[in-house]
């Protein structure tokens, strides 16, 4: 909740207080991984997140400023010493994020956008649960901010505005990047996230 608060407080210093939107919403997110092999014995699944953002036009462009989590679940099944262990494990990192994009009327409240978000890493948490041959084990540690890769990719949505100030959004991100700055060749991993906002008009 802290960390929630210091972003929402950096977020609203970053703009003036005329012709801002605040967006606030969920985010479904997975890491693709690029190892066949290795996603061969492996379910990769959506994680829930936050997100937020405060955005203000500038000419055609509309820029943002915000707060993200992206994550995935993996979970998997492992055969020794005579029995099985199921392992399951969340990674969650939180994000600073900016963004730009450019918004298409396509009718009377509906519009479309695309553009470009970039995001900052500043820490997370990874969690680990395995049980078997009876015993059960949950351990869990912090992700520091060095070791998050700087995350870029593109923003796609559409918008649909309620009223004159509220409205919906659903957008996608694709993440460019490798989500670790100690990924290698055949183990990196991107963002894949899918959020759902609602938008409010100052």
């Amino acid at each position: 909740m802290k960390l929630i608060i210091t972003s929402i407080f950096l977020i609203s210093t970053a703009f003036a207080q005329n012709d801002l939107t605040v967006i606030l919403g969920l985010n479904q997110s997975n890491y693709p991984y690029n190892d066949d092999d290795w996603v061969d014995n492996t379910d990769i699944d959506y994680i829930t997140g936050f997100n937020l953002a405060v955005e203000k036009p500038f000419g055609s462009l509309i820029f943002g400023a915000g707060f993200n989590q992206r994550g995935v679940k993996l979970s998997t099944e492992l055969d020794g010493y005579g029995y099985s262990v199921d392992v399951e494990a969340e990674e969650k990192t939180n994000y600073l994020t900016l963004h730009s994009i450019y918004p298409i009327s396509l009718q009377s409240g509906l519009s479309a956008f695309g553009g470009f978000q970039l995001g900052k890493g500043i820490g997370g948490e990874m969690s680990m649960k395995m049980s078997g041959g009876g015993a059960s084990d949950d351990e869990s540690e912090d992700i520091d901010s060095d070791e998050i890769a700087i995350d870029y990719g593109v923003l796609l949505g559409i918008e649909y505005m309620i009223n004159e100030q509220i409205g919906a959004r659903g957008a996608y991100f694709k993440g460019l990047s490798d989500v670790s700055e100690e990924a290698v060749d055949d183990e990196n991993f991107k963002s894949n996230t899918i959020s759902i906002s609602l938008t409010y008009k100052l």
